[in-house]
């Protein structure tokens, strides 16, 4: 089970990215953010996103916290990946 971050606490989201025709379809976008929403943001906020014209998170819905870390985007990974993380 997924602890609620609290207000303010940096966390990494997973988010899947449409239409990507020529992306693995396993392959989501590591956002570290205070919220759901503003990982959303970042990823739309991204140089790549005029490519995507929906994102959303993975419906594993695992994230993790991430003291430390900077709010952005931060790469792409395979979810089994991400899911093997933690």
């Amino acid at each position: 089970m997924t602890i609620p971050p609290l207000p303010g606490e940096i966390r990494v989201y997973a988010l899947d990215c449409y239409p990507d025709p020529k992306a693995d379809p396993t392959v989501v976008m590591i956002v570290c953010a205070i919220s759901e929403q503003m990982a959303i943001q970042h990823a739309f906020d991204h140089p790549n996103a005029s490519q995507y014209q929906a994102v959303q998170l993975h419906p594993g819905k695992k994230h993790r916290k991430a003291p430390g870390m900077q709010a952005g985007v931060h790469g792409f990974v395979n979810w089994s990946a991400f899911k093997a993380l933690g």
